[in-house]
């Protein structure tokens, strides 16, 4: 039986979009193992993979990760959780090596790993690919090249490449690109995604039935249109957002539903409008199936579901990923870009009507949602595993 090993980063954002890939993969008779922290291995369980559970030096990484203390950091926190991965991963796996590593782009122990003992590998993102000459930090920069803690990073990162067997050339191991890629958006989505050769299989999101582990929701009426509304499961650092949120909404011919996070307690907003359901989460895929339109942050995992059941969004961004995110979908038309120093009661009302209201808009993503249902991601994306388990090179 071949033995398929996903080496995953520890956040919601980066595992939701592998476990589509990960069934479908189970299904086809291979083993599948899949690192995990403690938080997410029932997922894992729930679709027949085995988690190879490890302790990640980012914790609770999928409650709290953005703030402007922890993302100066997080080049030497992605650094220690390589090492951290590698060093737990080698001694689980010991001579029972995979014939195959699948790896999100930021999982950097794969590489270790993968090059320590000349196994392929696939790499995943579940946001924008990086190639020899695209990188969306070039567009959208997540941190100054002369942060002193990206510069240690840079130079822990280089003296330690050669004892993998890799190249002591930051550069290189940036722009480095694997004989398969699976990227999990469409190549209209992205930016210069013409520009993305063979290597890359845009497999588009990976969708996945998450019941098991999440719940399930109805709405309370048919007859009332329904609002998501979510800063994702990152959301820390902005509690006046969800009080503009009631303010706007709050008895209006909206049925809301509103996630707040686990760092906000809803007793704290006051009275709840009737028309509103607070919970800490929801289960997304759900509500999106009612949703007339998506209060966002504009991740793109909220992003990409929220265009696969045709959810036209007003995007609020917290970080510059999701900045470009916010600026794509508005550019596409799929939406609208509300930053966040322009958010008020008045003008979250007025983009939420407004893309309501919008006929072209709803055309557009249609049309997108059309384009996304006619691809079954996992499917695409197993089928680009088992080619590379099938080369020779």
């Amino acid at each position: 039986m071949t033995h398929i090993a996903f080496f995953n980063f520890p956040a919601v954002g980066h595992v939701n979009p592998t476990l589509g890939v990960v069934e479908e993969l189970v299904k086809r008779g291979h083993r599948v193992t899949c690192t995990s922290t403690d938080y997410f291995a029932p997922a894992f369980e729930a679709i027949g993979a085995t988690p190879v559970v490890y302790e990640s030096p980012f914790g609770e990484f999928y409650r709290s990760p953005y703030n402007e203390e922890t993302m100066a950091g997080e080049g030497l926190r992605c650094l220690d959780e390589a090492i951290a991965l590698h060093k737990q991963v080698s001694g689980y796996y010991g001579e029972d090596r995979p014939d195959v590593i699948v790896h999100d782009f930021m999982a950097w122990g794969a590489r270790f790993y993968a090059s320590e003992h000349n196994i392929p590998a696939v790499r995943l993102f579940p946001s924008y690919a990086v190639s020899e000459t695209f990188n969306i930090t070039q567009k959208f920069p997540f941190a100054a090249p002369d942060d002193p803690k990206i510069l240690e990073m840079v130079e822990r990162l280089v003296g330690l490449l050669p004892t993998f067997g890799l190249p002591a050339d930051m550069g290189a191991f940036v722009t480095h690109v694997e004989k398969s890629g699976i990227v999990f958006l469409p190549r209209d989505f992205h930016y210069d995604g013409d520009t993305f050769d063979e290597r890359f299989v845009f497999a588009g999101p990976s969708i996945a039935d998450r019941s098991a582990f999440q719940g399930s929701w109805q709405p309370k009426s048919e007859d009332r249109p329904v609002l998501l509304i979510s800063l994702g499961t990152a959301a820390t650092g902005w509690p006046e957002f969800f009080s503009l949120a009631l303010k706007a909404f709050g008895d209006s011919e909206w049925d809301v539903v509103m996630a707040v996070g686990d760092h906000i307690d809803a007793a704290e907003l006051g009275e709840i409008p009737a028309n509103f359901e607070v919970r800490r989460h929801v289960p997304q895929l759900d509500v999106l199936e009612h949703a007339r339109v998506f209060l966002t942050h504009a991740g793109m995992n909220s992003t990409m579901e929220s265009l696969y059941h045709g959810v036209p969004m007003v995007a609020v961004p917290q970080m510059n990923e999701q900045r470009a995110n916010a600026l794509r979908v508005e550019e596409l038309g799929l939406g609208r870009h509300l930053p966040r120093e322009k958010t008020s009661v008045e003008t979250l009302r007025e983009a939420v009507e407004a893309v309501a209201a919008d006929e072209t808009v709803t055309e557009r993503v249609r049309r997108m949602q059309a384009s996304l249902r006619s691809v079954d991601g996992p499917v695409v994306a197993a089928d680009a595993v088992e080619k590379r388990l099938a080369a020779t090179d």
